[in-house]
């Protein structure tokens, strides 16, 4: 079995940045508690000033605190600032003490500073915000209600809307969101001709579980604003929450309806992608991109969903104009140019572009594919000198490239060296998960099948939900023994842990065909090969097949196999022993 190879990774910044199982309503991200946002409308004239004459103490005391304050020393600077407020009294000092207590996160402090701002400066807009953002903060909801709604009182009509928009963010911090639903719902009573009104209210019902009423809530914004993509992304987050299947539905209704929602457009590409629906996403965000031809991030994503989908041509042609543009990352552009072109089966040109790959995250994984090519034309030497040549102190990139070395030593047939060098590794590193699972494998390779077990067994003892290490465990004993009685539970902890994992149901469907169970055996395995279309797979399951007297089909699977994978050994394997 060989379930660990250096892979080509096609969509993780995809998947990273772009695809949620969630779709977000397009507001603006929640605000800290405590941050204090400048003030509305400017102070028209400023507070009194207090008679309090400079004298030493106070002069040693303020410079004292702006030096603590200048070294980092926040806890000082902030202790000092709040007692010259007290005994000065004066605003521009409270202001400033504000201000510390903030930044130091002292918030006891702060809303003693905001509160006597407040007192010192009825007028300041900064001392009423500080105010309800820290009782907010502190859970006191009832007391920052008032203050709150006085504020929203004053706005001007789009101030007011977008205040609406982030009101139940205001509130992200609380944990009994029954209680803030209620403060939005009467904050919002106010506005209720508004949307922005009932989209806070919806916001709220559907973070407090209310789903019927956030849904109610989205419908009611979208008949006062036909069309409003906020509105429209709401109702989707919770029909994402109660009936997920009609997401999809929804959104391609809606944009049916409303063609240039391109928040809603882009909110189901993302959904598209998370599905695994690559044809779909790349049609969203190929619409998209014909309304935002200068959209980098747009035309990055078509790039990575074309390589998925097997379209290097057009993912090829995508990333060389991201480059030309000046694209953001252009490291990260190269390196998925190496990949494609890997894909497209040009090795020349893809390690042409892995090796141009400068600097940043992507360049240890490009040097490590410079390896492999070159291990694929049979300089394994000079693969590992140049793995060897990458000169790298940080202990997470020195296990990364003895994982990388060992797994190009075996890709390469070099059992013997790679188990040596992990051996070497778990010396150094005896209890790290990666390595104990690549020793295991590495041992099972040169047929120390006890050592390879204990490893194993060590590493679920470490990682007791790791469902790749019960797989293995349970592999090795179906392959080297006849202890399937003992395998059987190890491989059904794996599959309950990841049902879908093709090679757990490959070494299910491996086990069964070895106790005899060729119905079970042809299930597990077909139900592998079609996640998966590995040839390994195609190896067991062309073996169940042959037994169960479907000759054809098995020697089907065979030619299959063999003209995706012509030199994989499992298949010509099975082939001369079943074919000839």
């Amino acid at each position: 079995m060989n379930h660990s190879k250096i892979a080509i990774a096609i969509l993780p910044l995809l998947l990273g940045a772009c695809a949620t199982t969630q779709v977000k309503p397009n507001v603006a991200p929640a605000a800290k508690p405590v941050k204090v946002a400048k003030p509305v409308q400017p102070v028209k004239a400023g507070p009194a000033l207090p008679n309090v004459a400079l004298s030493d103490q106070i002069l040693f005391e303020f410079l004292f605190a702006e030096i603590a304050g200048q070294r980092g020393n926040l806890a000082v600077a902030n202790e000092y600032y709040v007692k010259l407020a007290e005994e000065t009294q004066d605003p521009r000092i409270v202001n400033r003490a504000l201000d510390i207590s903030l930044y130091s996160g002292q918030n006891r402090d702060a809303l003693a500073m905001a509160q006597l701002l407040k007192k010192l400066d009825p007028s300041s807009e900064k001392a009423k915000q500080a105010i309800s953002m820290l009782l907010v903060h502190s859970g006191n909801l009832e007391e920052a209600k008032p203050n709150i709604a006085k504020t929203l009182s004053q706005l001007d009509e789009a101030s007011l809307s977008r205040s609406l928009m982030q009101l139940d963010s205001i509130f992200s911090q609380q944990k009994d969101r029954k209680a803030v639903l209620k403060v939005v719902q009467e904050l919002a009573q106010p506005y209720l001709s508004l949307p922005e009104a009932h989209y806070a209210i919806g916001t709220a019902a559907l973070r407090a579980g209310e789903f019927q009423q956030a849904l109610v809530e989205a419908d009611k914004a979208l008949s006062l604003r036909p069309g409003w993509d906020a509105a429209a992304l709401l109702h989707a987050q919770v029909i994402q929450a109660t009936s997920p299947a009609a997401v999809e539905p929804y959104l391609e209704g809606f944009l049916k309806q409303y063609p240039k929602a391109e928040a809603v457009r882009l909110a189901l590409a993302k959904y598209l992608v998370a599905e695994h629906k690559y044809p779909e996403a790349r049609r969203e965000f190929m619409t998209l991109l014909k309304l935002f031809p200068s959209n980098q991030d747009i035309s990055f994503a078509v790039a990575l969903l074309s390589v998925q989908l097997g379209d290097t041509a057009t993912a090829i042609d995508e990333f060389r104009d991201l480059l030309k543009k000046g694209y953001k990352q252009p490291d990260l552009i190269r390196y998925y140019l190496g990949q494609s072109f890997e894909l497209r089966k040009e090795p020349a040109e893809a390690e042409k572009w892995y090796r141009s790959v400068s600097g940043g995250v992507q360049y240890l994984p490009a040097q490590v594919r410079v390896a492999y090519l070159m291990m694929k034309r049979k300089d394994v030497e000079g693969a590992v000198r140049h793995l060897h040549s990458l000169h790298v102190s940080d202990p997470v990139q020195k296990l990364f490239l003895i994982q990388a070395e060992s797994q190009l030593l075996h890709d390469s047939g070099n059992f013997r060296q790679a188990y040596e060098l992990l051996h070497r590794a778990l010396k150094e590193h005896p209890d790290n998960p990666d390595l104990l699972y690549d020793f295991a494998m590495a041992a099972e390779n040169v047929g120390r099948i006890a050592e390879s077990e204990k490893k194993h067994r060590k590493l679920i003892g470490i990682q007791p939900d790791n469902a790749q290490a019960y797989n293995a465990l349970g592999y090795t004993l179906v392959e080297h023994s006849t202890r399937y009685q003992e395998a059987l539970p190890l491989l059904q902890k794996a599959l309950d842990l990841a049902p879908e994992d093709a090679y757990i149901l490959d070494s299910m469907g491996w086990l069964q065909f070895k106790m005899g169970n060729l119905p079970s055996a042809v299930d597990y395995l077909n139900r592998a090969y079609m996640v998966r279309r590995d040839p390994e797979i195609a190896a067991h399951l062309a073996r169940a097949l042959w037994s169960q007297g479907k000759h054809e089909e098995a020697q089907n699977l065979i030619a299959s196999g063999l003209r995706a994978n012509p030199g994989n050994d499992a298949l010509k394997k099975v082939k001369k022993e079943l074919l000839h």
